[in-house]
């Protein structure tokens, strides 16, 4: 029997206008990795694609290097971050884009 799970997924800066949202609550499947989760709001919503595009080096399937995922406070590094799997009910994601001021 699959298992659904509800995440709170917070976007800040130019993330959070693309999508038009800053904080949402959305069920998938517990056990879904990153990159199914991000091909769901790709999916569910209008500038979806765009949003991705701003996350995903799209050519190496791989997070942009100057992007930052986390998962309960805690910063995915390393090789693979979008095979990470979300495994608990109301986990929190959020992704933070890159930041400059001066």
């Amino acid at each position: 029997m699959q298992e659904f799970i509800r995440i709170e997924f917070r976007i800040f800066a130019n993330l959070r206008d693309i999508l038009g949202f800053k904080v949402i609550f959305i069920d998938i499947l517990k056990g879904s990795s990153i990159r199914e989760f991000l091909n769901v709001i790709r999916d569910k919503y209008p500038n979806g694609p765009e949003f991705l595009r701003n996350v995903i080096d799209l050519e190496k399937k791989d997070v942009l290097p100057y992007v930052k995922i986390l998962i309960d406070g805690r910063i995915l590094m390393g090789d693979n971050i979008l095979e990470t799997k979300i495994m608990r009910d109301n986990s929190v994601v959020a992704i933070f884009p890159p930041v400059g001021g001066g």
